[in-house]
């Protein structure tokens, strides 16, 4: 880790605090003990100036020195010699430099009477730059640790969306070959149409498969491809109805989140009628949000045709997981209809 007061030019910040500090105890020396304004500020730029100097070299033994249980006793005691030695050096040093550059004897004899207080300044001096010293370690660390954790989860949502993505693709493409294998006997045409169909509609998903959010307006053509193949096996049974808002066509929403409410309404509408089932899509902007709409018609009277619950399950899992918002699918059953509807917030994801 770099010294903290170095990097990112913090050592102006620093530079400036000891000169108020210098500032400070020549006006005290001069003021106080009414020593000409040049010794003051030469003994201020002396004694303070060693404290500069050994306040960066604190920044190591804080670095280095560990906080564990069974390090504590070497950590105190290599503050304890740190401290005694940076005063030493310093008191020793200033009061060489300073004896060689004054003769005057008052002055002399207050430079032998000052070290008690200038040992208690010392003292303050260090236990003010460590204390900082540590703020920052632990600010550093606390930093790193919330960016290693949100990193983490940053990967672990992109795996669960993955999961999700990947349960549903081999869902329908499981359907859909085993429609291809049922219309190879019965409608040959039928069968090579929806091949192609097929095709077209993976290469579009694959095409899109390390994108997260899609256009509104690439949802509906993926859709659109998804229901091509189905009214290969449904034909006139599946109607299919759409109501789009044009301000919602640019607006923002998973891919393939909407494959699933359709298979979903095919499954518990197609499969359980006889009769023409109508199945119903609508989009629009209310505000910050898209609202996606889908309805199909099914039979009460039907035995429900029942599933591993992959598809809404899913959806809804998806949703939470990419905007942290934990109810974003609603549905609705009234008479024979049933509707499902998501919400979908316009805001800026990290995936």
């Amino acid at each position: 880790m770099d010294h903290p007061f170095i990097r990112n030019r913090s050592i102006i910040i620093y530079s400036i605090i000891w000169l108020v500090i210098g500032g400070l105890f020549a006006f005290a020396l001069y003021y106080f003990y009414d020593f000409e304004a040049k010794i003051a500020a030469l003994d201020s730029l002396v004694f303070n100036g060693i404290f500069f100097g050994l306040g960066l070299a604190y920044w190591f033994n804080v670095r280095y020195n560990s906080f564990e249980k069974s390090q504590l006793l070497n950590l105190a005691m290599s503050h304890v010699a740190a401290l005694v030695i940076s005063i030493a050096l310093a008191i020793f040093l200033s009061k060489s430099i300073l004896v060689r550059v004054s003769a005057d004897e008052e002055y002399l004899i207050f430079l032998n009477q000052s070290i008690p207080w200038r040992s208690a300044l010392g003292l303050m001096y260090y236990s003010i730059i460590i204390l900082v010293y540590y703020l920052i370690l632990y600010y550093d660390d606390l930093t790193q640790k919330n960016n290693e954790r949100s990193q983490l989860e940053t990967m672990l949502k992109s795996s669960e969306l993955e999961m999700l993505k990947s349960q549903i693709n081999p869902h329908f493409i499981f359907n859909s070959l085993n429609s291809i294998a049922s219309l190879t006997i019965v409608s040959p045409e039928k069968a090579r149409d929806m091949v192609i169909k097929l095709s077209e509609f993976l290469r579009y998903s694959l095409g899109k498969e390390n994108d997260q959010m899609n256009t509104m307006k690439d949802e509906l053509n993926n859709i659109i491809l998804y229901l091509d193949i189905e009214k290969v096996r449904f034909g006139d049974r599946l109607s299919v109805e759409t109501e789009i808002s044009k301000e919602s066509l640019q607006l923002k929403l998973p891919n393939l989140i909407l494959q699933p409410l359709f298979e979903n309404a095919i499954k518990h509408g197609i499969y359980e009628s006889l009769e023409k089932v109508t199945v119903s899509l609508k989009a629009w902007q209310d505000q910050n949000i898209l609202r996606v709409e889908v309805t199909n018609q099914f039979d009460p009277e039907a035995t429900g045709k029942k599933g591993k619950g992959i598809g809404l399950k899913n959806v809804g899992e998806r949703l939470h997981l990419i905007y942290g918002v934990p109810q974003l699918v609603f549905t609705e059953k009234t008479d024979n209809l049933f509707t499902v509807r998501l919400d979908i917030p316009q805001i800026a994801t990290d995936l």
